[in-house]
């Protein structure tokens, strides 16, 4: 049995949502019925959650020989403390005629897990994991109560962006600037785009890796000198936040161009994220070593700062870096770091949708950021997000399956001690949820 479909709820259930590793499937192949060999299984699945005690009956063996009938029972008991009774099927979601997901409603909230069941009668589930959790009672207030109550400060927004002008539903410190994190690529995609459209670049553009930065991401393992199309730059920056394709990026794309885009964006304080800083100047700029570099750069007007970056590039590199120093605790969030409120990022993300670039919904979607069975909510959904100790940002865009297209960002930064970068995701995955119905 593949090993996707073997780890049912690996690691804990308690988390209530767990990722798979396969891609959630597209809504357009998804079919109008279920089948009745998957509907029969989903009253089981129902059962044995209610403690019909039938699990042999039901998985394939080749199943309970991954996870023992001891070991499920005490994940589905998990289950239970957390959100209560069991009480219903609330919806089947199917996939194909062996594949989808079944929302099971408890006492405390509605959660999704994905189910696989073999191609041959008696059909026995081959696969099942939790994929996403909506908390029952929850409201866009309450979420909004707890991110003002966590500690440090936090900023986020919600907006309908179909039409011209945004439209907000509901936010928190809209204007504050925070700092961001990784969530700054977007402006960086938004420019690659704009140069596609303008026919200065294509996506199937081809540079060579001539640059690298620290993880997250790939590229700094591999060979220099590689061939890579501007697409696939793209593509690992925006999906697994690819520091080295970044950098590669800005520099293919120009500083100052991305400058332009930023304001044009209607960024409200360009001078707090401009001259944009590459991540491995981000890096190094924060080392101890580079104390006096970094007083004169939290002094300095822009023009400066540009000045500073030009004239220091033997300081900046690789070899003056190390990730050790950025590992644990906050440093210098407040001076070195990408900076934008929520209101700036839902302008950025209309100005990304309103690109009407498939290219880029395609890259923004390759990771929805959330769990897959809340994905499902939506007709498309993708984004950016972006963290360091004491920084968390999520960039979220969402196409409701009424068509209408909404904007959800949020930041949080405590420059004391590092941010709960999981609590935030679920916070922002709650209001998602809380969007979607």
């Amino acid at each position: 049995m593949p090993d996707r479909l073997i780890r049912l709820l690996a690691g804990s259930l308690l988390a209530g949502m767990l990722v798979i590793a396969t891609p959630a499937p597209v809504h357009a192949q998804e079919p109008d019925v279920v089948a009745p060999e998957y509907q029969a299984k989903a009253s089981e699945l129902l059962d044995i959650l209610q403690g019909s005690e039938q699990e042999e009956r039901f998985f394939a063996a080749s199943f309970l020989d991954a996870i023992p009938i001891a070991r499920f029972r005490e994940l589905v008991a998990q289950l239970t403390a957390q959100y209560g009774e069991v009480r219903a099927i609330s919806q089947i979601r199917p996939a194909s005629r062996t594949d989808g997901t079944v929302e099971i409603t408890y006492a405390k909230a509605i959660v999704a897990m994905r189910m696989v069941l073999d191609d041959a009668a008696p059909f026995p589930v081959i696969g099942l994991q939790v994929t996403g959790a909506q908390t029952i009672g929850d409201s866009l207030e309450q979420v909004r109560s707890e991110i003002a109550e966590l500690p440090g400060i936090t900023g986020f927004q919600i907006a309908e962006i179909s039409g011209a002008t945004p439209q907000v539903i509901l936010d928190h410190n809209p204007a504050q600037q925070l700092a961001i994190g990784s969530t700054f690529k977007l402006y960086v995609l938004a420019e690659l785009s704009r140069q596609i459209r303008a026919g200065n670049r294509k996506w199937d553009d081809v540079v060579q890796l001539d640059r690298k930065s620290l993880p997250s991401g790939l590229l700094q393992n591999w060979p220099d000198g590689s061939a890579l199309t501007l697409q696939t730059l793209a593509t690992l920056m925006i999906s697994i936040s690819d520091n080295s394709a970044t950098d590669m990026l800005i520099a293919q794309l120009g500083r100052s161009n991305i400058g332009t885009l930023v304001r044009r964006s209607g960024h409200t304080r360009p001078d707090r994220m401009l001259p944009l800083l590459t991540t491995l100047e981000a890096f190094a700029l924060k080392m101890p070593a580079n104390a006096d570099l970094r007083d004169i750069w939290t002094k300095a007007s822009e023009a400066a700062q540009s000045d500073l970056l030009d004239q220091n590039q033997e300081r900046l590199g690789l070899d003056d870096v190390s990730a050790a120093n950025l590992a644990t605790a906050p440093r210098h969030i407040d001076t070195v770091e990408w900076f934008a409120s929520p209101s700036d990022i839902t302008r950025l993300l209309q100005m990304l949708h309103q690109t009407d670039d498939p290219v880029v919904r395609q890259i923004l979607a390759i990771n929805s950021l959330i769990p897959p069975g809340d994905a499902l909510r939506w007709d498309q959904i993708g984004g950016k997000g972006g963290s360091e100790p004491g920084v968390v940002a999520f960039a979220f865009l969402a196409q409701a399956r009424s068509g209408q297209i909404h904007a959800v960002s949020g930041s949080w930064n405590n420059n004391r001690e590092p941010v709960d970068n999981a609590k935030f995701l679920a916070l922002m995955n709650r209001l998602l949820n809380l969007l979607a119905r």
